[in-house]
């Protein structure tokens, strides 16, 4: 009988192909990668895959059942550079020693079989393997689908092959793709490490109303039929029935193609959609979808009342609420989103109330280095033996040091923040024409922006306590800890520092976000004739508002040059980078 309804199911596709006129079928639910839609957002996990390929570390892209994560990687695969070797994992469920036996499989790495008894001993052979691509100049990657199935033990595993290194370069990148539920996983506190170590992060969100229109055509042109097929009625229902989710899409607009055919109809409307809808959801479940909605706001609604009279009841007077907002990421509606980073998409937050610290849980006080009047470190004599610089935590709480240390960047580009203001600090610094930017690399990046920052640091608390990066001279930093100034070096910082910073960058002139190929507004005409400065011998034409293929080519070799993504997106570190190269007014940390 399932046989039967196949076969018949089968010729239905082919008949209506040939009464759409199509080649093939346009809404296959196979990631195949000649469909390929690149929404905006789709088009941003694409450029975090692509840094991953390039760069050492952890690439995280997460995004619901459907979203096109695996489409996206199928299209990446296709794009695989020749000096690249990939291993690809599929079944992430997992031990240990089969997680390290399949590495070996995919890269090629394993002696004989029976020889490898051992986690270590599959260590050593991975070690030893990559140490020899690398000397060949290859690279290696390791892509894992589905990786919310990842144990914990697993996960650490991972984070632990990183460590595979030479002296100036990680032997191994891994880029891990999942639900949202992966990044719910690496909250946890016994995986902080790993996720300290993930150094871009995008989650992928379904597709917008104007979206679905655009995907639905973009499918039914590449099967060869008309992209009219849909009327606008049946977009709209395709939208609310699958809240852009582009495998129900797919499904969806499957079964209305089938309707029609059926009905003898060239065009589908919102009816046949809807009971296609019917046909895949299930009667039962999809007449009684408002109530589900319902039902859920219900209960949503609910849990937030019992919440709100919980916390009123338990939140002791004496310790008034403070809020703290993350600093904004590339992708906010103020910011940019060109640049990769490794911001989260989901908020973070310290907590309400300033804790104190339990002075049992710092280190013992080392001796401090002398500061001069003027509060800079004094320079420590050669001939001295250098003790280590106490970066350990005042005993002060995590928001009041997040706000002294924006205090000090602040201060180093003049304009005066206040501690005790109700303002977030990156609220407050677009009315002073600066943007934050939180980012996630190496001591080599921040050296490279040249700018004063803010440093995120761990110790054995559970909330991070922070810092200002104020000056350097050759291998020495001056540190703002608090009321504190001290002078370090990278090294101090290695167990207490893991990549995350903030950087506050001055916006170029009418600035309103990041700008692209298309796009016309007067930061163009700025952009255009300062690359045209930089960049004499790339063939602009005169400067104007709009952002033609030519700028878009001069500025992915600019981008080229400072060893940024080459996508000829102007975000903020490009802008950054340029305002360094124009010696525009700005602080800096050398000079």
């Amino acid at each position: 009988m399932l046989e039967s309804a196949k076969r018949f199911r089968t010729s239905a596709q082919k008949m209506y192909k040939e009464h759409f006129g199509l080649s093939q079928d346009p809404f296959s639910i196979a990631p195949d990668p000649r469909f390929l839609f690149l929404s905006a957002a789709h088009n941003e996990a694409m450029a975090h895959l692509m840094y991953g390929f390039s760069n050492g570390g952890f690439v995280l892209i997460t995004g619901e059942v459907g979203t096109g994560k695996t489409t996206l990687l199928r299209n990446l695969l296709d794009r695989t550079p020749p000096d690249l070797d990939v291993a690809f994992i599929l079944n992430p469920r997992l031990t240990v020693r089969e997680l390290l036996e399949t590495l070996c499989d995919e890269l090629g790495a394993n002696p004989a079989r029976g020889e490898l008894q051992t986690v270590k001993q599959y260590i050593d052979v991975l070690n030893k393997h990559l140490l020899k691509t690398h000397q060949s100049g290859r690279s290696t990657v390791v892509i894992i689908d589905e990786a919310q199935n990842l144990s914990p033990a697993v996960l650490e595993q991972i984070r632990l092959l990183t460590n595979l290194e030479t002296n100036d370069k990680k032997l191994l990148r891994i880029i891990l793709l999942g639900q949202p539920e992966l990044a719910d996983m690496l909250d946890r506190t016994e995986l902080r490490q790993l996720a300290q170590r993930i150094t871009a992060r995008y989650h992928l969100t379904p597709l917008s109303k104007a979206e679905v229109a655009h995907y639905v055509n973009h499918r039914l042109a590449r099967a060869g039929g008309n992209p009219a097929i849909f009327t606008s009625g049946a977009i709209n229902k395709l939208y609310r029935l699958s809240k852009g989710t582009p495998r129900l899409i797919n499904v969806i607009a499957d079964r209305s193609l089938l309707g029609a055919y059926v009905e003898g109809k060239y065009q589908v409307d919102g009816t046949l959609v809807r009971n296609a809808a019917r046909e895949v959801f299930g009667g039962n479940r999809y007449n009684n979808q408002r109530y589900y909605t319902w039902a859920a706001a219900s209960i949503a609604a609910i849990a937030t009342v019992m919440l709100w009279a919980w916390l009123s009841f338990d939140t002791p007077a004496s310790q008034p609420a403070a809020t703290y907002k993350a600093p904004m990421d590339e992708r906010s509606p103020a910011g940019s989103t060109a640049e990769i980073t490794s911001v989260s998409q989901q908020p973070q937050s310290l907590p309400a109330a300033e804790p104190s610290v339990n002075p049992s849980s710092t280190r013992p006080q080392q001796p401090r280095t002398s500061v001069r009047p003027d509060n800079r470190p004094s320079p420590t004599p050669k001939s001295v033996i250098r003790e280590p610089a106490d970066v350990s935590r005042p005993e002060v709480s995590s928001f009041t040091l997040q706000r002294q240390s924006y205090r000090a960047v602040f201060e180093r580009w003049g304009p005066d923040y206040t501690i005790e203001s109700d303002q977030i600090p990156c609220d407050f610094a677009p009315t002073v024409g600066l943007q934050c930017l939180r980012r996630n690399g190496g001591w080599s990046e921040v050296d490279n922006l040249n700018t004063p920052l803010i440093l995120e640091l761990w110790d054995d608390q559970s909330l991070p306590y922070f810092a200002a990066l104020l000056s350097a001279e050759n291998d020495q930093y001056m540190l703002q800890i608090g009321d504190r100034a001290e002078t370090v070096t990278p090294r101090d910082l290695r167990d207490h520092w893991f990549g995350d910073y903030v950087v506050l960058w001055q916006t170029p002139p009418n600035y309103l976000g990041s700008l692209r190929e298309g796009d016309r507004h007067p930061s163009v005409a700025w952009l255009h004739s300062n690359i045209a400065r930089l960049l004499p011998d790339q063939p602009l034409g005169a400067p104007d508002d709009f952002f033609d293929a030519e700028l878009h080519s001069a500025v992915m070799a600019f981008q080229t040059g400072e060893g940024l993504l080459a996508d000829g997106i102007v975000g903020p570190l490009t802008w950054i980078r340029l305002s360094d190269r124009l010696n525009l007014p700005a602080p800096k940390l050398r000079g």
